[in-house]
């Protein structure tokens, strides 16, 4: 199995549909650096990525405010711009 590029493995974790925010992409992927990887994304390779302002507890139990990211291009535009920049 090809080891996955940070950007890549972000990537392949939005198309499944699901939202991403910082907690989850340090656990799952290793990446400190979410905001970054998504700015490349979005300027460098042309993907539809929306921001979604979320709440919730930190692990002291107190009220923070952090970003979701979720992918919005359709299946043939994620495939189309993957395919062109190999990123699949």
């Amino acid at each position: 199995m090809k080891k996955q590029n940070q950007t890549t493995a972000v990537l392949n974790y939005l198309k499944t549909g699901k939202a991403l925010c910082q907690e989850v992409a340090y656990e799952k992927i290793g990446t400190q650096r979410l905001g970054a990887i998504i700015y490349n994304l979005r300027h460098k390779y042309g993907f539809d990525i929306y921001s979604i302002k979320s709440k919730g507890k930190n692990r002291f139990g107190n009220s923070v405010n952090f970003v979701k990211y979720q992918l919005g291009n359709t299946q043939e535009q994620i495939h189309n711009i993957s395919k062109a920049h190999g990123l699949s």
